[in-house]
């Protein structure tokens, strides 16, 4: 399919319509890492700053099984409405937030939104859209992320110290109606499937609190880690159970290990590009501006390997693409550790510059073989699948990255060793992607059967 004809007729209006809803997600993740120092200030609360953050992730964490789910058995056009008017709305209260609590709890009902239209806007993409149009979706998605990646943090820099904060918030709200005018009407002509699938609510907000209890028992050593980090992964290993796919966490063939892909890639790449800010000023002694500037050029250049991947993925295997990716992230990751032995600061930037690229190549691949086998009416099950393993991987790349650094700090032992752990983690899990590479790929069964 042409690139034009994504933004033609009906499908355009869709096209646009989830774009922008990607777009606001970037401008949320990355406007409001800008404007929290200033809201912090105003707002008091300083041990709320976190909550902030992890409120939304585990709120969305919960809301994406829902969301997939609903729009399964309902049709997307419900779920779409419902989830963005509780995102609208969320927003609105983060913008009117008169305590930290009250932005916490804002960020929350903001999570819950987000987390459940996305979904359900993916699972209509899944649905709806011919294969050869899928991977120029996904692509399309990488790229809305170019201009909040550039402009997010100064935009929010910039509110900040103008009009204020709050209008970070504010100012999306007319977006939120644009996404809502132009996705709504065409989800609404979708058929409803006939599936009968549904997930109770408890394994979500399982999977929640035992993350949740993981990443609290890695963050601060003490007598408690131990066990709030076995009671915390056993209620996320039994709730993973019930939300994911059979075979999802013996990375199966097929669509469960396409999931599995996509989690350790965000996995590694994450649990790494967290601490390349503090590797870059704390260990080097670089500004902050070099260190974001490394970031940046990670999250463009993603797009670029999105781009790639778009144009070659009729002609090579998904098994040579998410190989090549992650081998790219693998090497990527190593020149990063460098930079704790005093490497070049040459080095970062043409690391992250790779490690992008290894991103875009590898994780719209294994994204694909998601899409292809899911079965018939299941699309929003397989994609929110994808979501909460994606999300997972997030909130552990951050906190076992962050554990490490704390443990070394209980222990008296150099920052370094701190960081050296973290970026190690990352490795481990880019090596576990070569590992599982070869299941990411469509079953025997599958293939026989495609055109």
């Amino acid at each position: 399919m042409p690139w034009r004809d994504l933004f033609r007729g009906s499908r355009g209006q869709l096209t646009a319509g989830i774009l922008l809803v990607e777009f606001l997600v970037a401008v949320e993740a990355l406007v409001v890492v800008a404007i929290m120092p200033a809201a912090r200030h105003e707002l008091g609360g300083l041990q709320y700053y976190g909550l902030v953050f992890t409120g939304f992730s585990l709120a969305a964490l919960v809301a994406s099984p829902l969301g997939g789910r609903a729009a399964d058995r309902r049709g997307a056009a419900g779920p779409f409405l419902g989830f963005m008017v509780v995102f609208a709305a969320g927003t609105l209260l983060c913008g009117l937030a008169p305590s930290i609590e009250a932005l916490v709890l804002a960020r929350i009902l903001q999570g819950l939104g987000a987390g459940g239209a996305y979904t359900a806007a993916l699972a209509a993409v899944t649905r709806t859209y011919p294969d050869s149009a899928r991977a120029r979706m996904l692509a399309l998605l990488a790229g809305a992320w170019i201009v909040p990646g550039l402009l997010g943090p100064s935009y929010g820099a910039l509110l900040a110290s103008s009009v204020g904060w709050r209008w970070a918030f504010f100012s999306i709200i007319p977006l939120i109606v644009v996404a809502l005018a132009l996705a709504f009407p065409r989800l609404r002509t979708l058929p409803r499937s006939p599936t009968t699938d549904t997930l109770a609510l408890r394994w979500p907000l399982q999977l929640a609190m035992g993350l949740a209890a993981v990443v609290t028992g890695a963050s601060w050593p003490s007598l408690l880690s131990g066990p709030l980090i076995l009671i915390g992964g056993a209620l996320a290993i039994t709730s993973l159970l019930a939300i994911l796919p059979a075979g999802s966490l013996r990375a199966k063939r097929g669509m469960p290990a396409a999931i599995v892909m996509t989690a350790i890639l965000v996995l590694a790449f994450i649990s790494t590009e967290y601490f390349i800010p503090l590797i870059l000023t704390t260990v080097r002694g670089r500004s902050l501006t070099e260190a974001g500037i490394v970031v940046t050029i990670g999250t463009v250049s993603w797009s670029l390997g999105n781009w790639w991947q778009a144009r070659v993925v009729d002609r090579l295997s998904t098994v040579t693409l998410v190989r090549a990716g992650a081998l790219i992230l693998t090497i990527s990751i190593a020149g990063i550790m460098l930079m704790l032995a005093n490497a070049p600061l040459l080095i970062s930037y043409l690391a992250w510059l790779l490690a992008g690229v290894g991103m875009g190549i590898a994780y719209p691949s294994a994204y694909l073989v998601i899409m292809r086998d899911a079965p018939a009416g299941g699309e929003g099950a397989a994609i929110s699948s994808q979501q909460v393993a994606e999300r997972l991987a997030l909130a552990v790349g951050g906190g076992l990255g962050g554990g490490c650094i704390a443990l070394a700090l209980t222990l008296h032992a150099p920052l370094r060793a701190g960081l050296a752990g973290a970026l190690g983690l990352a490795f481990v899990a880019s090596l576990a992607a070569l590992a599982i590479a070869r299941r990411v790929t469509l079953p025997l069964a599958a293939e026989s059967d495609a055109p």
